[in-house]
């Protein structure tokens, strides 16, 4: 009797690119649920804005640098 041999390996790259694309996942949805909810009781809609546009702008290159550093490895 031989042993059973997986075929379902997964390589160091395939699982950095699936950790990648799983947190670009939860950060969409996180973002889509902050937007409505910021939207829907906010107050001060300048508030609304800046707050919006900070979290973008000091999000969007994090995630840019993790993909890259994904992709790189």
């Amino acid at each position: 009797m031989t042993p059973l041999q997986s075929s379902t390996s997964i390589s160091f790259d395939q699982f950095f690119e699936l950790g990648f694309y799983l947190i670009l996942i939860f950060y969409i949805i996180f973002s889509a649920i902050l937007y409505y909810h910021w939207k829907e009781y906010s107050v001060d809609e300048k508030a609304t804005k800046i707050t919006l546009l900070f979290y973008f702008i000091l999000t969007i290159p994090l995630l840019s640098a993790l993909g890259i550093t994904a992709m790189v490895i």
